[in-house]
């Protein structure tokens, strides 16, 4: 079997969204641990971790958004 060697390109809008589903899966994971959690410092901090992650995911939504519209995709 030949191995080839291709070039592998990433889009910028490729790029954003796949930091975009990564926040996403943060942002389940911290809903379980909340859902765990006892202390009330805790509670707290998980709860500034998902406002600060929501906050980054609209941000890169308005990014996918600029990139799709820049592409002419939407």
């Amino acid at each position: 079997m030949k191995l080839e060697k291709r070039e592998i390109t990433l889009n910028e809008y490729d790029s954003v969204k796949d930091a975009f589903y990564a926040e996403k899966i943060l942002l389940v994971e911290y809903v379980h641990a909340l859902a765990q959690a006892q202390r009330k410092e805790t509670q707290g901090e998980l709860l500034r971790l998902m406002k600060e992650v929501g906050e980054d995911m609209l941000f890169l939504r308005d990014l996918m958004r600029g990139s799709a519209i820049e592409n002419g995709e939407e």
